[in-house]
């Protein structure tokens, strides 16, 4: 077994402590296939797709509906090709033919699952697909739940280990807080269900209207979800230096345990000029996995790392980041110094305080907390392009310290 068929295996334990098995499709040829409105209960068989040395998702065999409604909800659509993708398993599994040309299995012995927890948690019958995603530290399965008939009821996460465990119950809190929070032009999900499986945390969410009708929002729609986020506690004014965020940030720095970027890090911050700038509520993984919109309305999940008391305009950063080295990590960086910053100028944000010259200051915080996350998390460890902080952050980092000196200098 590879490490990610070690990581199938381990994953079934943990949602069905009844037990799984990997084998192939021959192995239960001659089983016959339930009918696909069968109760969920009765499914016992497990599709990971491509392939249970490569699972990005896992679907029922036994119901067709529920698979193509699970790669549908799963599937990227951001380029041509994913669209094509997409489309073609969808069809593969709506057809029934996906599992004829799919030979991986996870079996699932007998007893109580995570299924009949969802059940009795939901108060009806519910069929689960799982997107399981690339390797990284805060990997954890999300559970797409369907009725028999494939239409989507919510969203479960259970967490595996000690930080997916606390980042399932961060979303939790951070999803009561939201329940009270007044955003405007903004959808969140509402809290189904909280509690345990297997003694892990467990949480369920309803399932956002995102799909055919929704796509990745437009700059104006970005920075307005991003300035309701910030003001959902409202908005705070001061000095950096003493701000509760920067010592907070000093205090994860510290915690990193003799890392050789800590001090790095630690120059980094120190140097930084004392600027003033607003302080709001930031979501803290802003991407365009976790947002999309229609003309009216931006709908956004994916809560677990929603802090307040963040410099205003962090949001955007990460959103411009990620979507800056999708083709490529050291060319994207150099792109996103540009419109990074002229994202974070302009006038919505200079509107609520953020001044130009606080600019290149914001942009240096937001990769020294990047950066301190990645670390904490042990994201290297994964293998993920961004998480090699020694690569592209750092010295991303020390042009941007210079440019926020220079900047700032005169109004010291």
């Amino acid at each position: 077994m590879n490490g990610e068929t070690t990581y199938l295996t381990d994953l079934a334990e943990v949602l069905w402590p009844c037990g799984g098995l990997l084998g192939r499709g021959a192995e239960c040829a001659d089983r016959r296939t339930p009918p696909a409105d069968r109760p969920a209960a009765h499914v016992r068989e497990y599709l990971p797709v491509p392939s249970a040395h490569n699972p990005r998702v896992i679907l029922p065999v036994t119901n067709r509906y529920a698979a193509a409604r699970g790669i549908a909800a799963f599937a990227q659509r951001h380029s041509f090709r994913e669209r094509v993708r997409a489309a073609l398993l969808t069809t593969a599994f709506a057809s029934g033919v996906a599992p004829l040309l799919l030979r991986d299995r996870l079996h699932v012995g007998s007893g109580h699952t995570i299924e009949h927890a969802l059940a009795a948690a939901l108060d009806r019958d519910v069929v689960i697909a799982i997107h399981v995603g690339p390797p990284r530290a805060n990997r954890k399965p999300v559970l797409l739940l369907l009725t028999p008939a494939g239409r989507a009821v919510g969203y479960a996460k259970v967490g595996v280990n000690e930080l997916t465990s606390r980042l399932v119950r961060a979303e939790t809190r951070a999803l009561r807080r939201l329940a009270e929070a007044r955003l405007p032009d903004v959808t969140v999900p509402r809290l189904m269900h909280e509690g345990e499986w297997n003694g892990r945390p467990l949480l369920v969410q309803e399932a956002l209207p995102v799909g055919d009708q929704t796509d990745r929002p437009t700059r104006r729609q970005l920075l307005r979800s991003v300035l309701q986020i910030a003001a959902m506690d409202g908005f705070g004014e001061g000095c950096l230096r003493t701000s509760a965020y920067r010592a907070q940030l000093e205090r994860r720095i510290d915690a990193l345990e003799g890392r050789p970027e800590a001090p790095r890090l630690r120059a980094a911050l120190e140097a930084l000029p004392d600027v003033r700038l607003p302080f709001g509520a930031w979501h803290g993984d802003l991407t365009r996995w976790n947002i999309a919109g229609t003309p009216r309305r931006a709908f956004v999940w994916d809560w677990e790392r929603l802090e307040s008391g963040v410099p205003l305009g962090m949001d955007a950063l990460h959103y411009e980041l990620n979507e800056c080295v999708q083709t490529g990590v050291q060319a994207g960086v150099q792109r996103w110094l540009d419109t990074g910053a002229r994202l974070l100028c302009d006038p919505l944000l200079a509107d609520a305080g953020l001044r130009p010259h606080a600019v290149p200051a914001v942009m240096a915080l937001y990769l020294v907390d990047l950066a301190t996350r990645y670390l904490q998390d042990r994201q290297d460890e994964a293998g993920s392009p961004l998480a090699a902080v020694d690569d592209w952050l750092l010295p991303a980092l020390e042009g941007l310290g210079e440019r926020a000196a220079h900047e700032a200098g005169p109004r010291r």
